[in-house]
């Protein structure tokens, strides 16, 4: 029987642990530990606790959805979230769970109207799973990323 409840600061260390479980069994570059993991959830979780919610398979935790509400020019959109299941529990619709709790709480408590997130595209899933639920990719966007201090060394170069 699979249970979805709002998480609270007990539940961050089982949590980190299926998230770097989860994140690591992708192998798509990050290397997660539950340390980490931890100091990741435990900023989302300081920053909107009304909307972390723990997915549990008989009262084990099994993964976990947040995200953050941040107003935007067409309403209240959630974005920087995360969503994560224990590799030997998924195929089982907790997922698919996680994400309805989220987006009625969302709708609810903020009219929410979107979720604006980003996905990997090294394997089949998670893609196919976010466009089976109606997602689609944007056209023209393209996520970018910079080292803090390779982007300072170059803009201290002369040109």
């Amino acid at each position: 029987m699979i249970d979805i409840r709002l998480g609270n600061e007990n539940d961050l260390t089982e949590l980190a642990k299926i998230y770097s479980i989860a994140y690591n069994s992708l192998n798509i570059g990050e290397k997660w530990d539950d340390t980490s993991a931890q100091k990741l959830l435990q900023h989302f979780y300081k920053q909107q606790p009304d909307l972390f919610f723990v997915a549990e398979d008989n009262g084990v935790i099994v993964g976990g959805i947040v995200a953050l509400v941040k107003p935007w020019w067409d309403g209240n959109r959630l974005t920087d979230g995360e969503i994560f299941v224990d590799p030997n529990s998924q195929g089982k619709g907790i997922g698919t769970q996680l994400i309805k709790c989220l987006f009625s709480e969302a709708l609810n408590k903020y009219n929410a109207v979107s979720w604006d997130t980003f996905t990997h595209k090294a394997h089949e899933n998670p893609l196919k799973w976010y466009k089976k639920m109606g997602f689609k990719e944007i056209e023209n966007w393209v996520i970018i990323t910079g080292s803090i201090k390779e982007v300072l060394n170059k803009l201290s170069k002369p040109t």
